[in-house]
């Protein structure tokens, strides 16, 4: 749970795991697609990238999983890129790592 003041500082919310689920699931062909894009612009601790390339790997096994060259290749297509939010570094740390 988010400090009041954090919230009432950066507008900062969680998104508990279940709505994330729910949310992503409205779009679940694209979450499923490799080479699509997603554009998470305050990604706070991660919630939605995380599952979002969970997803896309899932796939990347399901589909090369029997050839390590073609895994890793399609894993890195599968990737995803993301600016830190420097008010949330160490949040996204603790997940990343």
């Amino acid at each position: 749970m988010k400090s009041k003041q954090r919230v009432a500082d950066h507008g900062e919310v969680f998104t508990p795991a279940w709505m994330v689920e729910a949310m992503l699931d409205l779009v679940r062909p694209e979450t499923e697609r490799i080479d699509s894009r997603f554009l998470e612009p305050a990604c706070g601790s991660g919630n939605f990238v995380t599952v979002i390339l969970e997803r896309k790997l899932t796939v990347v096994e399901k589909r090369y999983g029997k050839s390590q060259l073609d895994f890793e290749r399609y894993a890195v297509l599968a990737s995803i890129s993301t600016v830190p939010d420097r008010t949330n570094s160490e949040s996204i740390s603790r997940r990343s790592g």
